[in-house]
């Protein structure tokens, strides 16, 4: 387990986007376990894109359905960026995100570890082999 007082210099970057205070912070918790520099979690859009101004992330673990309506529009201006996307809900049909954003990965809630160590590998490797 990683001490949680220091960043892993050189980490890929993942913002979290997940509105249910809980499920984000034990998202966050495990992400850092991964290994991840973690950017959040933020509870909305304008929060997520506020995010962005300061540094662009690698990859992105979004909640499909916020409170506030859903994640898309950050999810268009972080795949505009180039940044790996990893969606999850306990409600959408994965389908109709996958429709619209092709490249990424869907998980339903809740998420377990080795699942989101899946997907975070799979929307990493090509900005990884870029970057090599």
């Amino acid at each position: 387990m990683l001490d949680r007082n220091t960043e892993p210099l050189g980490a890929p970057t993942v913002l979290i986007c997940e509105d249910e205070a809980i499920i984000a912070l034990d998202l966050k918790y495990q992400v850092e376990d991964m290994g991840y520099r973690v950017i959040g979690p933020v509870a909305t859009v304008a929060a997520g894109l506020e995010a962005l101004k300061g540094e662009c992330p690698d990859a992105a673990i979004l909640d499909v359905r916020l409170r506030e309506g859903d994640v898309i529009p950050l999810a268009e201006e972080l795949e505009a960026m180039g940044v790996g996307l990893m969606f999850q809900s306990g409600h959408a049909i994965h389908e109709e995100v996958l429709d619209r954003f092709p490249q990424a990965q869907f998980c339903n809630k809740p998420l377990p570890t080795g699942e989101i160590d899946r997907s975070l590998k799979v929307i990493l490797k090509p900005s990884m082999s870029n970057a090599a």
